[in-house]
């Protein structure tokens, strides 16, 4: 599979496992029919950033690593305290969001941040 540039750290590997293993009870996150065999495999991965990165570049496409590298930096926000507020969507509003997303390799807050603290900037002069 093709693999974005990003390494799972020490630090982050077990909320890795944990968003690796969430995803893969959706029987169509992997295309293919691809999850059973996935998560077997993950099942005999052992602790560590080394082979959890080794079974990462098995199983998951460019996507799916973008994907997780978000994830992992949303919670290490969280996990310094950043303030957060929860929001609902249209589904509309977030594949536009998500679309931004996938492009710029940032998560929708940033999405969010980057585009429309323009507007901010631009209408307080």
């Amino acid at each position: 599979m093709a693999r974005a540039k990003y390494n799972i750290t020490s630090q982050d590997c077990w909320f890795a496992r944990r968003w690796i293993e969430k995803k893969l009870e959706n029987p169509t996150w992997l295309a293919d029919n691809r999850n059973y065999p996935a998560k077997h495999a993950l099942m005999r991965v052992r602790d560590g950033a080394d082979a959890l990165n080794a079974w990462c570049e098995t199983w998951l496409k460019k996507t799916h690593w973008t994907q997780m590298k978000n994830a992992i930096r949303a919670a290490r926000k969280r996990a310094k305290g950043v303030d957060t507020k929860t929001i609902t969507l249209t589904q509309q509003a977030w594949f536009i969001l998500d679309y931004h997303a996938q492009k710029d390799g940032c998560t929708l807050s940033e999405v969010i941040e980057r585009k429309l603290s323009q507007d901010i900037t631009l209408s307080s002069s």
